[in-house]
C-alpha cells in the first residue's frame, strides 16, 4: 500500500488535472483486461474511445483508481498524440514531453511524478523483465526529495 501524505496527493491530483486540460486527453473506456497497445493504437486511428486497463490502479501514487487510470489515458494520449511508439525509446520521449508539458504550466513535482512513472518504470521492466512493485515510483520519489 502506498501512503502518500495528502498534501503531495491533492498537489498530484490537481496538477493531473491541469495536463490532462493542457493535453486534451483523448477518449477512453476502462477495460478488466489488459488488452496491449495494439488495442490503444486501433482505436485512436479510427477514432474511436481508448481501452484502458483499470488493472493495478488501486494503490498507486495517483492517491485513487481514477486518478491512476486518467494518468494511463492521458499518457496513452500522448503517445498518440505525439508520434512515441509502445517502445522503451518511445517511454523515454513520451517522459521528456510530459515533462516538458509540466514545466510550461510549472508542475515540478508532477514532472518528477510522471517521470518516475514512464521513463523509470519503463527502464525497469527492460532490465527485469516485470513492472515494478507499487512503491517504486513514491520510493524514488522520496529518494529524491531526501537528496534534494
Amino acid at each position: 500500500m502506498v501512503a502518500i501524505p495528502t498534501e503531495l496527493k491533492q498537489a498530484i491530483q490537481n496538477g493531473l488535472l491541469k495536463v490532462c486540460d493542457y493535453v486534451g486527453v483523448y477518449p477512453f473506456y476502462v477495460t478488466i483486461e489488459d488488452m496491449g497497445f495494439e488495442p490503444v493504437i486501433e482505436a485512436y486511428n479510427k477514432m474511436l474511445p481508448m481501452p484502458i486497463w483499470g488493472g493495478e490502479s488501486h494503490s498507486t501514487i495517483w492517491g485513487s483508481a481514477p486518478f491512476n487510470i486518467l494518468f494511463r489515458a492521458l499518457h496513452d494520449t500522448i503517445h498518440m498524440k505525439y508520434d512515441c511508439p509502445f517502445t522503451l525509446e518511445g517511454e523515454l520521449k513520451a517522459s521528456r514531453i510530459q515533462g516538458e508539458i509540466c514545466d510550461i504550466l510549472g508542475l515540478d513535482t508532477l514532472k518528477r511524478i510522471m517521470h518516475i512513472e514512464t521513463a523509470e518504470q519503463a527502464l525497469y521492466l527492460e532490465k527485469y523483465g516485470v513492472f515494478p512493485p507499487q512503491t517504486f515510483t513514491y520510493d524514488m520519489f522520496k529518494e529524491g526529495v531526501e537528496n534534494d
